[in-house]
């Protein structure tokens, strides 16, 4: 008797806006270093895939494929932003709603709160020496040791060589220890 292969789940907008928004709006706040910049971003990709969905010919993988159209729309709203040199920040009160609760979920302490705070800042720390990279060095460095893809795929989604590719990620990384090995060194006592 032949065992059938699991049916994948169908790709319907509802499931790709659930599943995949979050992705979607991670790489490209990675990538442009700007909330504001990646909530755009976001629903501009997650629009373009949701009209474009029905032509998704399963070439490769959904997600890598959600990852180019992402890499591909946050490239092209850095070079719009360079030409207008418009910055958009948030407003802190679109966090909360007319009668004054959080809008998101708030989240619970799994943790102890000063861990949390430590997590944070340390998060912060990295986020901030990432945004702090050079451009052609940041989009290498996200798209490899943040979203883990393959030297070879981001080398196509950019337009570099391998080569380029491995020389930038290894430049990036030089320039992240030296960012955050002020706050990582060991005092002596």
């Amino acid at each position: 008797m032949e065992e059938t292969p699991p049916a994948t789940p169908t790709l319907t907008p509802e499931r790709v806006f659930r599943e995949y928004a979050p992705r979607v709006y991670n790489l490209a706040r990675r990538m442009l270093g700007n909330d504001a910049d990646a909530e755009d971003v976001t629903q501009d990709v997650l629009l373009q895939v949701v009209r474009k969905l029905d032509t998704f010919r399963g070439e490769s993988a959904f997600p890598t494929w959600l990852h180019r159209v992402t890499v591909n729309a946050a490239l092209a709203h850095r070079r719009k932003r360079a030409v207008r040199q418009e910055y958009l920040t948030a407003d802190p009160l679109d966090h909360f709603r007319d009668d004054g609760h959080h809008a998101g979920p708030v989240q619970q302490w799994s943790v102890a709160p000063d861990q949390a705070v430590l997590d944070a800042e340390t998060q912060q720390l990295i986020e901030a020496a990432i945004a702090q990279l050079p451009d052609i060095f940041r989009d290498v460095y996200v798209l490899a040791d943040v979203e883990g893809l393959p030297n070879a795929e981001i080398a196509d989604m950019l337009g570099l060589s391998v080569p380029a590719v491995k020389s930038r990620l290894h430049r990036a990384r030089l320039l992240m220890r030296d960012a955050l090995a002020p706050h990582f060194q060991e005092v002596a006592t």
